[in-house]
């Protein structure tokens, strides 16, 4: 039996995935590396950071879909913890920065996949 919120809220995070890789990829990532006005190692210690969160949303994306399938739902507080992770930090540090949601919007994006997640573990 499947989990339809789960499926949901995998597929909704492998979405964003697919965001991050190619369109964070070009707007992001390959103007960060061309930065050679930066110290070298802030520029690859950033790099790093944006790869982590490529695996990080990759993994949450694929704990909430092996959870729908199969059941295992310590798999689904995984994905759901990160899922909450990200629209906590994406939402909270651009109010401490004073910035605005509508420029950085990436932490709301992640706001429906724990929703979802949420719905899928009580139901």
């Amino acid at each position: 039996m499947t989990h339809p919120f789960l499926v949901a809220a995998g597929a909704l995070a492998a979405l964003w995935l697919l965001v991050h890789v190619f369109v964070g990829g070009r707007q992001i990532a390959q103007p960060l590396v061309a930065a050679t006005a930066l110290d070298p190692l802030v520029r690859h210690t950033q790099y790093l950071c944006w790869h982590f969160t490529t695996v990080a949303i990759a993994c949450m994306s694929g704990f909430l879909l092996w959870a729908a399938y199969s059941g295992d739902l310590a798999y689904a507080v995984a994905g759901t913890v990160l899922a909450l992770g990200f629209f906590t930090v994406g939402v909270g540090l651009v109010l401490y920065l004073k910035d605005s949601h509508i420029r950085l919007p990436q932490g709301w994006l992640f706001l429906p996949v724990a929703l979802l997640g949420i719905l899928g573990l009580v139901q």
